[in-house]
């Protein structure tokens, strides 16, 4: 009889054992890293999304402008477009073989799609990581700092030489929540996106 009290105990102590999870692991200026943990997992499943928007720099004369940003796994389509649709720019593909149209008689085929739209708009645009940046997360690899609030939602990035703060967000139906508002600046050019529309992001759409 002790002995099946025994059994019963240590297999008691082992079924609540197996419901304990091993918190998220924190680090500087994440407020709750469960709820950043869960976020970027939700973040990471849209993969296909769209959205409109429009860009302004903070230069001298700056570029005012539309863009519009249509992202399938690795493919996308991204237009740039200026008042009356000049100045800008389209590239399309993938970012290893990506084709930039900068004119109705002008194609041009790149491995290094950030350099060749730098060279079509005269300022630095980073078409390589805002296609992460886009939904409030950090591009692949490091990051010197790193802010989010206790939503889970990333509100300050320093990365691969930009600042970015995400001073606002938006909740379209059926999706996680999305920057409404982004600002990027690299010590040369600062970038000012406003999220008109987000849609196509699983199946959500949102329109201001």
């Amino acid at each position: 009889m002790k002995q099946i009290l025994v059994f019963l105990l240590l297999a008691s102590l082992l079924s609540g054992c197996a419901i304990i999870r091993k918190p998220a692991e924190s680090e500087p200026g994440v407020a709750n890293a469960t709820a950043w943990l869960d976020h970027k997992r939700e973040l990471e499943d849209v993969d296909v999304w769209s959205l409109q928007g429009r860009v302004a720099t903070g230069q001298l004369l700056g570029w005012t402008g539309n863009l519009s940003w249509r992202q399938k796994q690795d493919h996308f389509d991204v237009r740039l477009s200026g008042p009356l649709g000049a100045g800008g720019f389209r590239a399309e593909g993938a970012l290893d073989d990506v084709v930039v149209i900068q004119t109705r008689d002008r194609r041009m085929v790149t491995e290094d799609p950030d350099a060749l739209v730098e060279q079509t708009l005269g300022w630095t645009f980073p078409l390589e990581p805002l296609r992460y940046w886009a939904r409030g997360l950090p591009a692949p690899g490091n990051y010197r700092s790193i802010s989010v609030d206790a939503q889970g939602h990333l509100v300050a990035l320093d990365q691969q030489g930009w600042e970015l703060s995400f001073p606002a967000y938006e909740q379209p139906q059926g999706a996680p929540a999305l920057p409404k508002r982004i600002v990027l600046d690299n010590g040369d050019t600062r970038i000012r996106l406003v999220v008109d529309r987000w849609f196509d992001s699983n199946g959500a759409a949102t329109e201001n």
